[in-house]
C-alpha cells in the first residue's frame, strides 16, 4: 500500500506507472465487504499485488486480473420524443408509393444563363383578389398559414414582424375554417395584421390555395407562425499581437457571429429584385442561426429552401402543385429546380425556430409525423432519383431527403 501511494505522489515523468498505481488503489477501495486485503486478493483476484510496482510488473498484473478501462456497463441514453411515442418500425417494403415515371432532369445551365419559361395561367377557378390583396408592383405581401395557434402566432411571428416595422396591412393570416377564423379574430390583436382569410385544412392544400388565391407575378413571402428570430451573419477580423525578441508580428483571423437582421424590409425587397434580374422564382434562407456553418454567400445551385421562411414570385402552373404535407418544402424546392434550374438561397441569413416541437399546427392533426415523413421521403426519391438521396441517420429518427448538387 505504501508503494502505491509513493508512485501516486511521485513527480517523475513515469505517468503511466502513476496511473496504473492509482487504478490499483481504486480497486482496493472497492472492498465493500470490509475483508482484509489478503482475503480480498484470494477471493477476487487470486493473484498478489506487486510489492514493488514497476512499469513491467504492473502491466502483467493488470493483464492477469483483466482490468478494462472501458466500462462494461452501457451509459444511459435519454429517449427522444419519437422513442417515447412507441411508433411502429416501418419497413420500406411495406410502403405503398403511387406508380409514376421518374422525372428526367435536363442538363444544368449557368446561373447567369437560366432559361426562362413564360408562365401560362391555368383555367382553375380561384377567388378574385380585392384591391387590399394587390400591393404595388415593387411591393410584397407576407402570408402566414396557421392552425390552432392564436396565442403562439402573436408572440412569435407577428411580434417579430412588428419589431421590424413591417407594414401590418401587408400581412395576411390564412386559417382552415370559420371556427378558426372566429378564434383568431377574437384572440389576435388586429394591429398586428391586415386580414384573416379562410382557406382550407391541410398544409399542402393551404399552400396550393394561397398560390391560386393571388394573381400571377405577386411577390409572396410565406412564413411559419412560430418564428423566433431572423438573423444575419457578421464577419469581422480581429488582430492579435505576438511579441518576439526583435519584432512584433500581427496576425488577423476571421470572427463570425450572428445578430438580429438590421433591416428585414430591405432584405425582402432586395431578394425579389435579384430574383427578377436572374429570372429565378423561389428564394430562401439558411435553415439555422449558427454562425459556424453560415457563409457570406448567395447561391443559385440546388440547395434546400427551408419552409419557415421563403419567398416566391407567384405562378399558376400545374407542375408546381404540392402533393404531400410532410416534406412539402423539399418538394417545392425540387419542383422549381426542375423548371428553372435555379433556386436562390441567402446563406448569410438564418432563422431561429423549433422544428417539430411547438404545439398546434401539424402536431394537432393527430398523424404519425415520422411515418408520414418516411413515406414522403421515398415518394420524392422515386420521383426525383437523379438529384436526391434518402438519409435516415438523424438523432431524432426523422427521415430526410437530401439534394445532390453535383448530380446534374
Amino acid at each position: 500500500m505504501v508503494q502505491v501511494d509513493k508512485f501516486i505522489k511521485s513527480k517523475t515523468n513515469k505517468s503511466k506507472v502513476r496511473n496504473l498505481a492509482s487504478k490499483i488503489k481504486k480497486i482496493q477501495a472497492l472492498d465493500k465487504t470490509k475483508l482484509s486485503i489478503n482475503t480480498y486478493k484470494k477471493k477476487i483476484y487470486k493473484s498478489p499485488i506487486p510489492t514493488k510496482p514497476t512499469k513491467k510488473n504492473i502491466k502483467t498484473y493488470i493483464a492477469k486480473i483483466g482490468i478494462n478501462t472501458v466500462s462494461p456497463i452501457p451509459l444511459e441514453q435519454k429517449p427522444t420524443k419519437l422513442d417515447l411515442a412507441n411508433l411502429p418500425i416501418i419497413q420500406p417494403s411495406n410502403i405503398n408509393i403511387t406508380n409514376m415515371e421518374p422525372i428526367k432532369v435536363k442538363p444544368n445551365v449557368s446561373k447567369f444563363e437560366n432559361k426562362h419559361i413564360t408562365p401560362t395561367p391555368t383555367p382553375t377557378p380561384r377567388p378574385t383578389p380585392t384591391p387590399q390583396q394587390t400591393p404595388a408592383s415593387n411591393d410584397y405581401i407576407i402570408v402566414i398559414p396557421s392552425f390552432n395557434r392564436p396565442d403562439l402566432i402573436q408572440i412569435k411571428t407577428l411580434a417579430l414582424l412588428h419589431r421590424h416595422n413591417i407594414n401590418p396591412q401587408n400581412i395576411t393570416i390564412f386559417v382552415a375554417n370559420q371556427e378558426q377564423y372566429d378564434l383568431y379574430k377574437a384572440k389576435v390583436p388586429n394591429f398586428l395584421y391586415g386580414r384573416i382569410v379562410i382557406g382550407v385544412i391541410g398544409l399542402k392544400n393551404q399552400r396550393n390555395f394561397i398560390m391560386e388565391y393571388y394573381p400571377e407575378g405577386m411577390q409572396i413571402v410565406q412564413m411559419d407562425d412560430d418564428l423566433d428570430k431572423i438573423v444575419e451573419l457578421v464577419v469581422s477580423r480581429r488582430q492579435s499581437k505576438q511579441q518576439s525578441r526583435k519584432l512584433v508580428s500581427r496576425r488577423s483571423s476571421v470572427r463570425k457571429t450572428v445578430r438580429s437582421i438590421s433591416n428585414l424590409d430591405e432584405f425582402i425587397r432586395n431578394a425579389f429584385r435579384i430574383c427578377k434580374e436572374r429570372k429565378i422564382y423561389l428564394w430562401g434562407v439558411y435553415p439555422l442561426s449558427n454562425a459556424r456553418f453560415m457563409t457570406p454567400t448567395m447561391t443559385t445551385d440546388l440547395r434546400f429552401i427551408v419552409g419557415p421562411m421563403w419567398g416566391i414570385i407567384n405562378r399558376h402552373r400545374p407542375e408546381l402543385k404540392l402533393t404531400i404535407d410532410e416534406k412539402e418544402n423539399a418538394e417545392r424546392t425540387l419542383q422549381h429546380w426542375v423548371i428553372d434550374h435555379a433556386v436562390l438561397r441567402f446563406n448569410n441569413i438564418g432563422i431561429e425556430t423549433k422544428y417539430y416541437k411547438n404545439k398546434g399546427g401539424m402536431q394537432n392533426e393527430g398523424k404519425n409525423r415520422k411515418e408520414e415523413a418516411l413515406k414522403s421521403v421515398y415518394y420524392l426519391h422515386k420521383k426525383y432519383p437523379q438529384i436526391t438521396k434518402i438519409y435516415l441517420g438523424k438523432k431524432s429518427g426523422m427521415p430526410e431527403i437530401r439534394m445532390l448538387k453535383s448530380a446534374v
